[in-house]
């Protein structure tokens, strides 16, 4: 019985941390990490602009990630519907008027006004997610 709760304990913590830092997450789910250039592509394909705000350290950023972006059904919703962007508080790649105490924060905006349309903040299950579009 300790055998095979040791591998469970294992597998679960193989299976943390998936991604190394919010570049990494960007890289291998296709999000751009400069928000002018994820702004003009929208703008170019007639998308709204999805930014994911993060920082480092934090948790509910990280299981977003991990447990919510990543899932198959959501990340088909995004990439049918915007051209998305991750930004990270403590790298300053973003403008002024998306910075926020809290973490993480996904930001709908319409890219040409810049007019922020929507503001997920914070964890959520992917039901619960998809249900705030």
């Amino acid at each position: 019985m300790r055998v095979l709760a040791f591998w469970m304990v294992l597998a679960v913590m193989l299976q943390a941390n998936i991604f190394e830092d919010y570049k990494d997450f960007a890289r291998l789910m296709k999000y751009e990490l400069d928000y002018e250039q994820a702004r003009k592509k929208a703008i170019a394909q007639h998308k709204l602009l999805l930014v994911l705000y993060v920082k480092d350290g934090c948790p509910f950023c990280t299981k977003l990630e991990e447990e919510v972006l990543t899932d198959r059904d959501v990340r088909k919703f995004i990439k049918e519907r915007y051209v998305s962007a991750i930004v990270n508080e403590y790298h300053k790649n973003f403008p002024d008027f998306l910075l926020s105490r809290i973490a993480p924060v996904t930001y709908i905006i319409e890219p040409k006004s810049q007019k922020v349309v929507k503001e997920i903040i914070g964890y959520m299950e992917v039901d619960q997610y998809l249900w705030q579009f």
